[in-house]
């Protein structure tokens, strides 16, 4: 091997992409869409591709006000070099999520060390939730690749005129420098500020105000936070006393006090962060909004972010822990540990370190996220996916100081850890083929969904008796990256099977010879159909609307519920049909038809079903 090979960081980098590339692209393209924001952002990334548009988006000719372009875009490109596919579809997400899975490491090893940063990529890769957004055509991936881009840069700002390290650090007596001048947490001058601001900005193009908003209140926290601290080390402030809400309500006030935040804002430069926005965002949102009447802008910025927050949306909503057990199952495996991490970090700060500055910042970047969408009326788990990297690098930072702890220091807590990891493995194991032989036939097999944790938890718990403390974080690690491949790149090509609209597509581009079909339906609709269908579906809502679809379009098909073909019987009086094929509609009670005109029907499905 080379000296370059065997420089740390580029080691790092390469296992990390490899681990990642492994993670977010096998069998990326093995299976069908799922239901439902797969086919709907995908959908519009075609029919915006088709119509070589890169401004309006719509699903099945519609317009569509639920997300912004920069998903859209990505698929452009993706589409252009690997043809429009479920593999060019997720291309964009995949790669992104490599991205975000190398920045988390970058930020890691600034803000801690490069061991530190190394496991919180692995973590973050292979934490459940964000594998599988990680290959989903949503802009989940994209928005948290935007977001961490941005912390990356400011904490690289701040590291460039600290020396190379975000936090202080020793002081030259060797004691830890625990307080730091909320100044020196600012990057040192505009030019350093800009790649920030530039990623924030990118943000808004993938999910909206929220791309910037956020962001910069975990920064501007961070330095409220510290310089409430510098202020109380220098004697100008007091420790408010009394009860604890009179204390609470004092603190706030010291570290949110209008003048404060003003000039920390102005400190932040946002002017120039605005002035980005204005440059690099605000000019598609403006001729969107143009060309579309104001109307895309009303349903996006209305409807899907004031309306979401203060309303629940589609009866997603929750109590105000929902949170908190979407995290300990969308970071599993490795949030059997997080709560212990957490208790941790808030030790830390309590009594500092070296390291504070940089526990500070994750705790905010954390925290604030957290915190933001717990009090959000419309409650989803992808919501809290960007502070995924955050949870990675605190989960990281205990994991790394077991390592280096002295000996049977922690040892009964970390095998406490890995006992939970054995019992959700066992249940995994009972549970998975249960579901299985009811839901998929066959695929029994899924038991090792639980069987790969219980392995991994069971040998590093031996590996954690026997004071291999290296060799129990690195089993945890293989065992979890086996776990989500098998659980988000394996299992879905098996439950793709059963997915009715690819067959249904199929079918009548089959029966009518080309690839060329129309559908309509009638009381059912999926929008994976209108993807394997290749061009928009009519909605069909009352009966008397067959008579006329047939009239415009005699080689049509039309697709109902098996249950609701009662209701068509004098609509097919007028327009005689028949079946084509059928389809057991999965995880539903009832099947899915295919209806057209009586052209040598009897051939059609002998051919079909063979």
């Amino acid at each position: 091997m080379t000296a370059f090979g065997r420089h740390p960081l580029v080691r790092h980098q390469l296992l990390l992409g490899l681990i990642a590339a492994f993670v977010f692209f096998t069998n990326l393209g093995g299976y069908a869409l799922f239901d439902e924001d797969e086919p709907k952002n995908a959908v519009c990334g075609r029919e915006m591709f088709e119509r070589g548009d890169w401004i309006v988006p719509t699903f099945n000719g519609q317009l569509r006000t639920d997300k912004p372009i920069l998903i859209y875009w990505l698929m452009q490109v993706s589409f252009r070099l690997f043809g429009v596919s479920e593999f060019g579809a997720r291309f964009g997400s995949a790669l992104l999520a490599v991205g975000t899975t190398l920045l988390t490491y970058h930020l890691g090893r600034k803000l801690f060390s490069p061991d530190v940063g190394l496991l919180a990529g692995v973590i973050v890769c292979t934490s459940l939730m964000f594998s599988a957004i990680g290959r989903s055509v949503t802009p989940d991936s994209v928005l948290i690749f935007c977001l961490t881009l941005a912390f990356t840069s400011y904490v690289w700002a701040v590291a460039a005129r600290r020396g190379g390290h975000f936090s202080g650090g020793m002081s030259g007596n060797g004691s830890p420098v625990t307080t730091t001048p909320w100044t020196e947490l600012l990057p040192a001058t505009w030019q350093s500020s800009l790649p920030m601001y530039l990623a924030m900005s990118c943000a808004i193009l993938a999910k909206g105000p929220i791309g910037v908003l956020l962001p910069c209140t975990i920064i501007g926290l961070l330095l409220l936070v510290t310089r409430r601290r510098n202020e109380l080390d220098a004697g100008t402030l007091t420790v408010p006393s009394g009860p604890w809400w009179r204390r609470s309500i004092a603190t706030v006030w010291q570290v949110m006090r209008p003048s404060r935040v003003l000039t920390t804002s102005l400190a932040m430069r946002v002017l120039l962060g605005a002035a980005v926005v204005l440059v690099v965002a605000l000019p598609w949102y403006v001729i969107v909004g143009i060309k579309t009447d104001g109307a895309w802008l009303r349903g996006f910025l209305g409807d899907h972010n004031v309306g979401r927050f203060l309303g629940p949306k589609e009866n997603h909503s929750g109590p105000v822990f929902y949170y908190v057990i979407a995290l300990l199952m969308g970071c599993f495996p490795w949030s059997v540990f997080l709560p212990v991490a957490v208790w941790q970090l808030n030790k830390r700060l309590m009594q500092g370190d070296a390291w504070s500055d940089s526990d500070r910042f994750v705790a905010c970047w954390a925290g604030v996220w957290f915190v933001f969408f717990s009090l959000a009326s419309t409650k989803l788990p992808n919501y809290v996916l960007p502070m995924y990297p955050a949870l990675a690098l605190i989960s990281a930072r205990y994991l790394h100081g077991w390592q280096l702890a002295p000996v049977a220091l922690g040892t009964v807590t970390f095998r406490n850890c890995c006992r939970v990891l054995a019992v959700v493995g066992v249940v995994l194991m009972i549970a998975a083929p249960i579901a299985a032989s009811l839901l998929l036939p066959g695929d029994e097999w899924l038991f090792l969904i639980g069987a790969i944790p219980l392995l991994g938890a069971s040998l590093a718990f031996v590996a954690a008796q026997r004071e291999q403390r290296p060799r129990a974080i690195r089993i945890l690690a293989v065992s979890a990256v086996s776990f989500v491949i098998l659980l988000v790149a394996i299992a879905p090509s098996r439950i793709g099977l059963h997915q009715d609209s690819p067959k249904l597509a199929e079918a009548a581009r089959y029966a009518a010879g080309s690839t060329d079909i129309k559908l309509a339906t009638f009381n059912y609709f999926s929008p994976n159909l209108v993807f394997y269908a290749g061009q928009p579906i009519q909605r069909l809502r009352q009966a008397d609307e067959i008579a006329f679809f047939f009239e415009q379009h005699p080689h049509g098909f039309l697709v109902t519920r098996s249950d609701k073909l009662s209701r068509l019987t004098e609509a097919l009086a007028k327009t005689p049909l028949e079946e084509v094929t059928r389809h057991r509609s999965f995880l539903r009670n009832h099947d899915l038809v295919l209806l057209g005109r009586p052209v040598d029907i009897a051939m059609l499905k002998n051919s079909i079903a063979r």
